[in-house]
């Protein structure tokens, strides 16, 4: 009978052998001295700016250069106290001088007279200001003519008003009248013009040709002027 075989197992696993164990090994340190290890900054926080060390200035070497310094710097120092000691006990003194002079009842009127003073300058520089040597505006000329032989005067009115009731006087003798100057007008008179009128009689003595204007006045509404000729 033949021998009937059944189906083949698993296979067996061979054993396992056990592992060796497993040793650390560290670094063996170098024979000397412990390493020096620098120290670590702190690192600074958002929006702290750096710690930054001092560096310490260095000594300057000595000599004749450095003696020289040191020794005007002294001086100068020295100077500087004395000069401000000085001027400290001067500000003291003219303090209390002043203390002393608004305490007297002198101080009020002097300060009164200065405040008058004061106010009379202005008053005179306005014045000054406003002051007008010629009010009526008038341009007035003195003229020399060979042919005919006589002496002109020109008169004109330059100013914005008319004249009325108008009086030229020369010398303060002769005098010429006119019922009004325009603005703008020019009034041309010979010195045979102006007359001298005796209040008696009524009658009116013509000027000399020969006559010699060294003064003119005018007299209008508007004002009166006064001025002096000169050929």
């Amino acid at each position: 009978m033949s021998e009937t075989k059944g189906p083949p197992g698993p296979p067996t696993a061979a054993p396992r052998r056990p592992l060796p164990p497993v040793v650390s090994q560290r670094p063996t340190p170098p024979a000397g001295p412990p390493p020096v290890i620098a120290p670590q900054r702190p690192t600074p926080a958002v929006g702290q700016l750096p710690v930054v060390a001092s560096q310490q200035p260095q000594p300057e070497s000595g000599g004749l250069g450095a003696a020289l310094g040191k020794g005007l710097a002294a001086g100068t120092g020295g100077l500087v106290r004395i000069t401000g000691k000085i001027f400290g006990e001067a500000q003291k003194r003219s303090g209390a001088a002043v203390a002393d002079f608004r305490a007297r009842p002198e101080h009020s009127r002097w300060r009164a007279y200065a405040l008058g003073c004061y106010g009379l300058i202005v008053a005179g520089t306005l014045v000054a200001q406003l002051y007008n040597s010629n009010p009526l505006d008038a341009y007035v000329r003195l003229q020399l003519v060979d042919l005919p032989n006589t002496t002109m005067l020109f008169v004109r009115n330059d100013s914005k008003h008319e004249w009325r009731d108008v009086r030229v006087t020369v010398n303060g003798v002769y005098a010429f009248n006119s019922p009004e100057v325009k603005r703008g007008q020019t009034m041309l008179l010979p010195v045979t013009k102006f007359g001298l009128v005796d209040s008696a009689t009524g009658r009116t003595t013509p000027a000399p040709k020969t006559l010699v204007p060294k003064q003119l006045s005018i007299d209008c509404d508007r004002g009166h002027i006064d001025v002096e000729l000169t050929p």
